[in-house]
């Protein structure tokens, strides 16, 4: 469900955080979501407002954190728990969202293809 951990290719054998698929029988490829995550102006290209789109939903989460906090100052102590762990939940699904976007972009159109893998964010994984 969520993203694998495996080498990046054109950075030196890196590992990373990887959104997987199958693009035809036997091929599958891998998008480095965790680059396209920390900069999410390379996904500008693919499509516009898309750094605005993962940035929002960055401080979304990192709101419902400080709510959480801050409930747990003036409610209830344990509040702090469900803000922790909806702001990691919604980080990790943050980033598989910039993979998904790379995925329907790179499915969907040769040269947004090609971008990807020009840029180092897109490659063939060997079985």
């Amino acid at each position: 469900m969520f993203l694998k951990v495996s080498p990046n290719p054109h950075a030196g054998g890196r590992l990373t955080r990887t959104l997987q698929f199958e693009a035809s029988p036997g091929q599958t490829y891998a998008i480095d979501a965790e680059r396209l995550y920390r900069e999410p102006h390379l996904l500008n290209y693919l499509e516009a407002k898309n750094k605005l789109r993962i940035r929002a939903l960055d401080v979304a989460a990192y709101a419902i954190l400080v709510f959480g906090v801050l409930g747990a100052f003036f409610l209830a102590w344990w509040l702090w728990v469900p803000g922790v762990a909806l702001c990691a939940l919604m980080l990790s699904v943050n980033r598989k969202s910039a993979g998904e976007i790379a995925r329907t972009a790179a499915l969907s159109s040769n040269s947004s293809f090609l971008y990807l893998h020009t840029i180092g964010a897109l490659w063939l994984v060997r079985a």
